[in-house]
């Protein structure tokens, strides 16, 4: 992402910073939006004159570069999920590749932009016999 338009969204969603010339949620077109209250991890401010929206494609992307790193962790719920559960699934004689489809060069993590591996990271048959 160009830091010039992170930094515009940032200002504009009141996230870290607001414009100092330009008070955004005292506009006359603002909106309401009510969050609920136990959402601690999901930050907007009630008024909003605009939302930014990221591409499916992109967030998915972006979750596997998540699960696929080796310092970040990943949390599903209460649940840490990591590349070592995907190396398991890989390697476990029970599952055959038409199970789930999943090969090594589907984690393969310097392949930042692979879509197709995130439909299969995804998919309902790896969720099935995936035990976090």
């Amino acid at each position: 992402t160009d830091p010039k338009y992170l930094r515009a969204m940032r200002l504009m969603s009141d996230f870290l910073g607001a414009h100092p010339h330009f008070q955004v949620h005292q506009h006359p077109q603002t909106f309401q939006i009510k969050i609920r209250s136990h959402w601690s991890w999901f930050y907007l401010c009630e008024q909003q004159l605009l939302l930014f929206f990221q591409d499916s494609t992109h967030l998915v992307t972006k979750w596997r570069n998540r699960l696929l790193s080796t310092t970040a962790e990943l949390c599903l719920g209460n649940q840490s999920i990591s590349i070592n559960h995907l190396h398991d699934i890989i390697e476990n004689d029970t599952y055959s590749k038409l199970d789930d489809g999943l090969t090594k060069s589907d984690i393969n993590p310097k392949d930042r932009q692979n879509f197709s591996s995130c439909l299969k990271l995804t998919s309902n048959d790896l969720m099935i016999y995936s035990t976090f």
